[in-house]
């Protein structure tokens, strides 16, 4: 897989649990249903022309 990435995260645990839930209901392994978050964070971001050119919290 040469255009992924393997990385490794820490979760506060409250973000850990929402995250395995919300990717449950959408019948979604938690890495999917983060990729689907970022993705359309990404959407939004590149949508919205006037919001900031950085990441959040840079």
């Amino acid at each position: 897989m040469k255009d992924h990435l393997k990385v490794q995260l820490r979760l506060p645990l409250d973000v850990h649990q929402w995250l395995v839930k919300f990717a449950a209901e959408n019948d979604r392994s938690m890495n999917s249903q983060m990729i689907t978050i970022l993705k359309e964070r990404m959407r939004e971001q590149s949508a919205n022309k006037d919001g900031p050119s950085t990441m959040p919290g840079s």
